[in-house]
This record gives C-alpha cells, sequence and structure tokens, in this order.
C-alpha cells in the first residue's frame, strides 16, 4: 500500500515539474504573441441601440456594436492594428 502512495506520488511529483518546465520556456516576446503582431480593442465614445427593425445604430465610423444577451442598448468598440 505504502508503495503504490509513494509511486503516486512521485508521478505527480514529475507532472508538476514537466508541466512547469513547459509553461516556464522563453519569456522572449515572438510569433503571435509578439507585440507588433498583436491588436487592441477599445470603447468608442458612443453607445448603440437595437431599432424595432432589428437594426444596430449609433456607432460612428471604424466602429462595431457589441451587446449583452438579449439586450437593446450596447457599446460601441473598435479593434486597432486590424489591417
Amino acid at each position: 500500500m505504502e508503495v503504490k502512495i509513494f509511486a503516486f506520488l512521485q508521478i505527480a511529483v514529475l507532472i508538476a515539474f514537466s508541466l512547469h518546465l513547459a509553461s516556464a520556456g522563453s519569456k522572449e516576446l515572438s510569433g503571435p504573441e509578439s507585440s507588433e503582431n498583436s491588436i487592441e480593442a477599445a470603447f468608442c465614445d458612443t453607445n448603440c441601440t437595437e431599432g424595432t427593425d432589428g437594426v444596430w445604430s449609433g456607432c460612428s465610423a471604424g466602429c462595431f456594436c457589441v451587446h449583452v444577451g438579449n439586450s437593446t442598448v450596447g457599446r460601441c468598440m473598435t479593434f486597432n492594428g486590424v489591417d
């Protein structure tokens, strides 16, 4: 019984150590994680509303409307850094 518990603990420590090594890699920014490739989401200065015809309006150029669930009021957002 004690041998099984000891073996289980050894395996658990080995797995935890392996996961740590995998996640503790280089912190240098590269590839898709690079800030050169990142985009930024920001709120615009306006809100938006859904009309009775189901069309959303109120966002200025370059912004789009986001809302939660079945709400008829939302906030306008934009993405910066998108080609």
